[in-house]
């Protein structure tokens, strides 16, 4: 029996070089590739229509959101790139990768957990949470002179890439069975 590689779906807001979300997203998105499990997509919804996202959600067996936390919750256009996408999200396993503040975004992943519960999804329990003083600090040719560092390459804190993996892991064990049961039985939603 051929098993296929799970796609998943690396959600972030935003790439732009110097960014933290930019390192965080591209960190992420390099354990996921070396997972044996996952074929990642990554989508930036400030270079993807709307209108696509849907059809690339539907595609996914998994999605991970990248995202910061803002005003204690997630962002707006983040939300409406959510409801935008609708029954792609039923019985599709969720995962949460946050960073800011001094919760370093876990604020967001609650309110997100709630949101994707109600659109029938299976939001995963661990999630990765970050700080900027989380990761190393290298130069970075798009940052002002006088600001020659930002956050980027890998974290500091040797057991991070360990929890990556866990959280992987937890994933896949939700997106194989759960793909196979959308693909034999509608979600009664």
């Amino acid at each position: 029996m051929t098993v296929h590689p799970l796609r998943l779906a690396v959600l972030t807001r935003n790439l732009e070089p110097g960014r933290f979300g930019t390192t965080v997203t591209e960190w992420f998105e390099r354990q996921a590739d070396r997972h044996d499990e996952f074929k990642p997509d990554l989508i930036d919804l400030s270079a993807v229509p709307l209108t696509d996202l849907p059809d690339r959600i539907d595609e996914a067996d998994a999605v991970v959101i990248v995202t910061a936390e803002y005003n204690h919750a997630y962002p707006g256009d983040l939300k409406t790139a959510i409801d935008a996408v609708r029954r792609p999200w039923y019985a599709k396993p969720v995962a949460f990768v946050v960073y800011g503040g001094r919760s370093r975004g876990l604020r967001a992943a609650e309110q997100l957990r709630l949101v994707f519960g109600e659109l029938h999804a299976v939001p995963i329990r661990d999630t990765l949470a970050f700080q900027e003083t989380d990761f190393t600090p290298t130069a970075n040719p798009a940052a002002p002179a006088d600001d020659p560092a930002t956050p980027t390459g890998e974290p500091l804190d040797p057991t991070t890439p360990a929890a990556a993996t866990a959280l992987l892991d937890q994933l896949a064990w939700w997106s194989r069975p759960l793909r196979e049961a959308r693909a034999t039985t509608p979600y009664p939603a």
